[in-house]
Protein backbone atom coordinates (compact mmCIF):
# COMPACT_ATOMS: atom_id res chain seq x y z
CA UNK A 1 0.00 0.00 0.00
CA UNK A 2 1.42 3.41 -0.72
CA UNK A 3 2.59 5.45 2.04
CA UNK A 4 0.61 8.68 2.69
CA UNK A 5 2.31 12.08 2.83
CA UNK A 6 1.16 15.10 4.74
CA UNK A 7 2.95 18.34 4.40
CA UNK A 8 2.93 20.94 7.07
CA UNK A 9 2.57 24.40 5.80
CA UNK A 10 2.55 27.89 7.25
CA UNK A 11 4.57 31.20 7.66
CA UNK A 12 7.52 31.38 10.14
CA UNK A 13 5.74 31.90 13.70
CA UNK A 14 2.49 30.31 12.58
CA UNK A 15 2.63 27.19 15.18
CA UNK A 16 4.32 24.45 13.13
CA UNK A 17 6.58 22.89 15.39
CA UNK A 18 3.72 23.22 18.09
CA UNK A 19 1.29 21.27 15.72
CA UNK A 20 3.79 18.79 15.12
CA UNK A 21 4.63 17.61 18.70
CA UNK A 22 0.68 18.00 19.30
CA UNK A 23 -0.18 15.60 16.55
CA UNK A 24 2.63 12.56 17.53
CA UNK A 25 1.97 13.25 20.78
CA UNK A 26 -1.54 11.44 19.96
CA UNK A 27 -2.14 8.03 20.33
CA UNK A 28 -2.66 7.55 16.86
CA UNK A 29 -1.55 3.93 16.35
CA UNK A 30 0.80 4.76 13.34
CA UNK A 31 4.52 4.48 13.19
CA UNK A 32 5.94 7.96 11.51
CA UNK A 33 9.23 9.55 9.70
CA UNK A 34 8.74 13.03 10.45
CA UNK A 35 11.32 15.03 8.05
CA UNK A 36 12.44 18.63 8.54
CA UNK A 37 14.95 21.14 7.15
CA UNK A 38 16.97 24.05 9.05
CA UNK A 39 15.83 27.21 7.05
CA UNK A 40 12.74 27.13 9.66
CA UNK A 41 12.26 26.68 13.01
CA UNK A 42 11.51 23.37 13.61
CA UNK A 43 13.10 21.24 16.61
CA UNK A 44 11.61 18.30 17.17
CA UNK A 45 11.52 16.77 20.92
CA UNK A 46 13.91 14.06 20.32
CA UNK A 47 12.14 12.05 23.35
CA UNK A 48 8.50 12.65 21.82
CA UNK A 49 9.56 11.05 18.45
CA UNK A 50 11.18 8.28 20.36
CA UNK A 51 8.06 7.58 22.32
CA UNK A 52 6.94 7.04 19.14
CA UNK A 53 8.96 4.47 16.99
CA UNK A 54 9.27 7.25 14.70
CA UNK A 55 12.47 8.79 12.63
CA UNK A 56 13.12 12.11 11.77
CA UNK A 57 15.24 13.20 8.41
CA UNK A 58 17.15 16.44 8.70
CA UNK A 59 17.64 17.89 5.10
CA UNK A 60 20.07 20.91 5.77
CA UNK A 61 19.67 22.76 2.49
CA UNK A 62 17.58 25.41 3.20
CA UNK A 63 13.75 25.42 1.31
CA UNK A 64 12.90 22.19 0.37
CA UNK A 65 10.35 23.27 -1.65
CA UNK A 66 13.33 24.72 -3.84
CA UNK A 67 15.65 21.44 -3.77
CA UNK A 68 13.35 18.89 -3.64
CA UNK A 69 14.29 17.69 -6.79
CA UNK A 70 17.40 16.05 -5.05
CA UNK A 71 17.72 15.89 -1.31
CA UNK A 72 13.53 15.90 -0.59
CA UNK A 73 13.32 12.94 -3.59
CA UNK A 74 15.76 10.94 -2.54
CA UNK A 75 14.90 10.50 1.26
CA UNK A 76 11.59 9.96 1.18
CA UNK A 77 12.89 6.98 -1.50
CA UNK A 78 15.32 6.01 1.56
CA UNK A 79 12.06 5.30 3.69
CA UNK A 80 9.76 3.55 1.51
CA UNK A 81 12.30 1.32 0.69
CA UNK A 82 13.10 0.32 4.06
CA UNK A 83 12.65 -3.03 5.18
CA UNK A 84 10.36 -1.61 8.04
CA UNK A 85 8.50 1.86 6.19
CA UNK A 86 6.88 4.49 8.16
CA UNK A 87 3.11 4.52 8.20
CA UNK A 88 2.62 7.62 7.69
CA UNK A 89 5.42 10.87 6.58
CA UNK A 90 5.11 14.11 7.71
CA UNK A 91 7.13 16.88 5.87
CA UNK A 92 7.31 19.91 7.66
CA UNK A 93 7.92 22.81 4.99
CA UNK A 94 9.57 25.37 5.98
CA UNK A 95 7.97 29.02 7.01
CA UNK A 96 8.87 30.73 3.27
CA UNK A 97 7.94 27.39 1.72
CA UNK A 98 5.00 26.61 -1.19
CA UNK A 99 3.64 23.23 0.18
CA UNK A 100 1.95 22.46 -2.92
CA UNK A 101 4.76 21.44 -5.33
CA UNK A 102 5.95 19.05 -2.14
CA UNK A 103 2.55 17.44 -2.13
CA UNK A 104 2.70 17.28 -5.59
CA UNK A 105 5.64 14.63 -5.36
CA UNK A 106 3.32 12.19 -3.39
CA UNK A 107 1.13 12.06 -6.82
CA UNK A 108 3.80 11.10 -9.27
CA UNK A 109 5.18 8.53 -7.04
CA UNK A 110 3.66 4.61 -7.18
CA UNK A 111 4.66 4.51 -3.46
CA UNK A 112 3.54 7.41 -1.81
CA UNK A 113 -0.31 8.73 -1.62
CA UNK A 114 -0.93 12.29 -0.98
CA UNK A 115 -2.73 13.61 2.18
CA UNK A 116 -3.47 16.58 3.57
CA UNK A 117 -1.78 19.66 2.64
CA UNK A 118 -2.54 21.97 6.36
CA UNK A 119 -1.49 25.28 6.48
CA UNK A 120 -0.97 27.40 9.51
CA UNK A 121 -2.67 30.77 9.60
CA UNK A 122 -1.40 33.20 13.12
CA UNK A 123 -4.96 34.67 13.67
CA UNK A 124 -3.38 37.71 14.95
CA UNK A 125 -0.78 38.21 11.88
CA UNK A 126 -2.00 36.68 8.91
CA UNK A 127 -4.08 39.53 7.04
CA UNK A 128 -0.77 42.02 8.14
CA UNK A 129 1.30 39.73 6.81
CA UNK A 130 -0.09 38.76 3.22
CA UNK A 131 -0.49 42.64 2.98
CA UNK A 132 2.95 42.53 3.27
CA UNK A 133 4.93 43.67 -0.29
CA UNK A 134 7.77 41.11 0.51
CA UNK A 135 6.08 38.10 2.62
CA UNK A 136 2.35 38.54 1.05
CA UNK A 137 2.83 36.45 -2.05
CA UNK A 138 4.08 33.92 0.01
CA UNK A 139 1.56 33.79 2.24
CA UNK A 140 -1.55 33.84 0.13
CA UNK A 141 0.04 30.97 -1.89
CA UNK A 142 0.37 28.83 1.04
CA UNK A 143 -2.84 29.25 1.52
CA UNK A 144 -4.10 28.82 -1.91
CA UNK A 145 -2.54 25.59 -1.70
CA UNK A 146 -3.79 24.18 1.69
CA UNK A 147 -6.68 21.60 2.34
CA UNK A 148 -6.65 22.21 5.85
CA UNK A 149 -6.03 25.49 7.28
CA UNK A 150 -5.33 25.85 11.30
CA UNK A 151 -6.69 29.44 12.57
CA UNK A 152 -4.18 29.23 15.43
CA UNK A 153 -3.33 31.70 18.10
CA UNK A 154 -7.15 32.26 18.84
CA UNK A 155 -6.77 33.12 22.15
CA UNK A 156 -5.14 36.25 21.15
CA UNK A 157 -8.41 37.21 19.58
CA UNK A 158 -12.32 38.07 20.41
CA UNK A 159 -14.71 36.22 18.69
CA UNK A 160 -15.55 39.14 16.51
CA UNK A 161 -12.24 39.73 15.26
CA UNK A 162 -11.88 35.89 15.34
CA UNK A 163 -14.51 35.27 12.35
CA UNK A 164 -13.40 38.76 10.46
CA UNK A 165 -10.27 36.69 10.36
CA UNK A 166 -11.91 33.36 9.26
CA UNK A 167 -13.73 35.20 6.45
CA UNK A 168 -10.84 36.69 5.28
CA UNK A 169 -8.88 33.29 4.97
CA UNK A 170 -12.22 31.62 3.27
CA UNK A 171 -11.90 34.12 0.70
CA UNK A 172 -8.11 33.05 0.00
CA UNK A 173 -8.80 29.41 -0.09
CA UNK A 174 -12.55 28.82 -0.91
CA UNK A 175 -12.14 25.44 -0.82
CA UNK A 176 -10.45 24.64 1.99
CA UNK A 177 -11.63 23.69 5.69
CA UNK A 178 -10.62 26.07 8.30
CA UNK A 179 -10.63 24.87 11.85
CA UNK A 180 -9.89 27.57 15.02
CA UNK A 181 -7.10 26.24 17.18
CA UNK A 182 -5.29 27.70 20.30
CA UNK A 183 -1.69 26.24 20.61
CA UNK A 184 -2.47 24.09 17.40
CA UNK A 185 -4.46 21.84 19.63
CA UNK A 186 -6.06 19.53 16.46
CA UNK A 187 -7.46 15.89 17.21
CA UNK A 188 -4.85 13.51 14.47
CA UNK A 189 -8.30 12.67 12.76
CA UNK A 190 -8.47 16.10 11.23
CA UNK A 191 -5.37 16.43 10.15
CA UNK A 192 -4.43 12.70 8.83
CA UNK A 193 -6.03 9.94 6.75
CA UNK A 194 -6.91 11.84 3.81
CA UNK A 195 -5.33 8.88 1.30
CA UNK A 196 -5.61 6.36 3.88
CA UNK A 197 -8.87 3.74 3.63
CA UNK A 198 -10.40 2.56 7.00
CA UNK A 199 -9.77 -0.76 6.21
CA UNK A 200 -6.22 0.16 6.76
CA UNK A 201 -7.17 1.59 10.07
CA UNK A 202 -9.40 -1.03 11.42
CA UNK A 203 -6.53 -3.80 10.88
CA UNK A 204 -4.43 -1.91 13.20
CA UNK A 205 -7.33 -1.87 15.66
CA UNK A 206 -8.23 2.00 15.56
CA UNK A 207 -11.17 2.26 13.71
CA UNK A 208 -12.99 5.55 14.13
CA UNK A 209 -15.92 5.40 16.94
CA UNK A 210 -16.66 9.12 18.07
CA UNK A 211 -13.73 10.03 20.23
CA UNK A 212 -13.19 11.45 22.95
CA UNK A 213 -10.49 13.72 21.62
CA UNK A 214 -10.04 16.13 24.71
CA UNK A 215 -10.33 19.43 23.20
CA UNK A 216 -13.73 20.38 24.99
CA UNK A 217 -16.78 21.00 22.54
CA UNK A 218 -14.31 22.71 19.83
CA UNK A 219 -15.10 19.18 17.47
CA UNK A 220 -17.97 16.51 16.60
CA UNK A 221 -17.53 13.12 15.47
CA UNK A 222 -20.32 11.31 14.17
CA UNK A 223 -19.90 7.63 12.62
CA UNK A 224 -22.28 5.21 11.34
CA UNK A 225 -22.62 1.50 9.14
CA UNK A 226 -24.01 1.44 6.23
CA UNK A 227 -26.61 -2.00 5.39
CA UNK A 228 -27.53 -0.86 1.93
CA UNK A 229 -25.43 -0.04 -1.34
CA UNK A 230 -25.50 3.12 -2.39
CA UNK A 231 -26.32 4.81 -5.95
CA UNK A 232 -22.95 6.85 -7.17
CA UNK A 233 -24.58 10.34 -8.48
CA UNK A 234 -27.08 10.82 -5.10
CA UNK A 235 -23.48 9.65 -3.09
CA UNK A 236 -21.94 12.53 -5.22
CA UNK A 237 -24.86 15.18 -4.77
CA UNK A 238 -24.63 14.07 -1.01
CA UNK A 239 -21.36 14.88 -0.49
CA UNK A 240 -21.79 18.34 -2.75
CA UNK A 241 -24.47 19.33 -0.23
CA UNK A 242 -22.37 18.93 3.05
CA UNK A 243 -22.13 22.23 5.04
CA UNK A 244 -19.43 23.87 5.20
CA UNK A 245 -19.51 22.39 9.43
CA UNK A 246 -18.08 19.35 7.95
CA UNK A 247 -14.34 19.06 7.92
CA UNK A 248 -13.45 15.74 7.45
CA UNK A 249 -14.59 12.88 6.12
CA UNK A 250 -14.54 9.31 5.68
CA UNK A 251 -15.28 5.69 5.04
CA UNK A 252 -15.67 2.68 2.48
CA UNK A 253 -19.35 2.15 0.88
CA UNK A 254 -20.67 -0.32 -1.41
CA UNK A 255 -22.17 1.61 -4.65
CA UNK A 256 -25.08 -0.16 -6.79
CA UNK A 257 -23.68 -0.19 -10.64
CA UNK A 258 -19.71 -1.03 -9.51
CA UNK A 259 -18.29 -4.06 -7.81
CA UNK A 260 -16.46 -4.26 -4.89
CA UNK A 261 -15.73 -1.54 -2.03
CA UNK A 262 -14.65 1.94 -2.33
CA UNK A 263 -12.62 3.95 -0.14
CA UNK A 264 -14.68 7.88 0.92
CA UNK A 265 -12.25 10.66 1.87
CA UNK A 266 -12.56 14.25 2.40
CA UNK A 267 -11.29 17.35 3.70
CA UNK A 268 -12.53 20.67 2.76
CA UNK A 269 -14.10 20.93 -0.43
CA UNK A 270 -11.63 17.99 -2.01
CA UNK A 271 -12.87 14.45 -2.17
CA UNK A 272 -11.72 11.18 -3.44
CA UNK A 273 -13.79 8.03 -3.86
CA UNK A 274 -11.45 5.25 -5.44
CA UNK A 275 -11.38 1.13 -5.16
CA UNK A 276 -10.29 -0.16 -1.95
CA UNK A 277 -7.45 -2.38 -2.38
CA UNK A 278 -9.17 -5.79 -0.08
CA UNK A 279 -12.81 -5.93 0.70
CA UNK A 280 -14.41 -4.32 4.17
CA UNK A 281 -16.43 -6.92 6.10
CA UNK A 282 -18.38 -3.19 7.35
CA UNK A 283 -19.74 -0.03 5.15
CA UNK A 284 -19.36 3.04 7.12
CA UNK A 285 -18.78 6.32 7.44
CA UNK A 286 -17.10 8.62 9.73
CA UNK A 287 -18.08 12.82 10.25
CA UNK A 288 -15.88 15.46 11.89
CA UNK A 289 -16.65 18.67 12.60
CA UNK A 290 -17.36 21.26 14.61
CA UNK A 291 -20.63 21.55 16.96
CA UNK A 292 -23.02 23.23 14.52
CA UNK A 293 -22.39 19.75 11.84
CA UNK A 294 -25.44 18.13 11.50
CA UNK A 295 -26.46 14.69 13.81
CA UNK A 296 -26.33 11.13 13.01
CA UNK A 297 -30.16 11.10 12.23
CA UNK A 298 -29.83 14.05 9.54
CA UNK A 299 -26.72 12.48 7.91
CA UNK A 300 -28.54 9.48 7.32
CA UNK A 301 -31.64 11.59 6.17
CA UNK A 302 -29.60 13.38 3.64
CA UNK A 303 -28.14 9.94 2.45
CA UNK A 304 -31.23 7.98 2.24
CA UNK A 305 -30.11 5.60 5.00
CA UNK A 306 -33.09 6.42 7.77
Amino acid sequence: MAIPLTVIGGFLGAGKTTLLNNLLAQDTGLRFAVVVNDFGELAVDGDLLAAHGGDTVTLANGCICCTMGDDLLLTLMQLIRRPDPPEHILVEASGIADPRPIADIAVRHAGLSRDAVVVLADAALVEETAADQYAGDTIRRQLAAADLIILNKCDLLDDYDQNEVRQWLAAQAPNAAIVKARQAQVPADLLLGVGLGDKAADERGHAHHNHDYGHGDAFRAVSFKLTQALDKAAFEAFVAGLPKSILRAKGIIRLRDRPGHWVFQLVGRRHELYPAETPSPENNLVFLGTPEMPDEAALRALLGQV
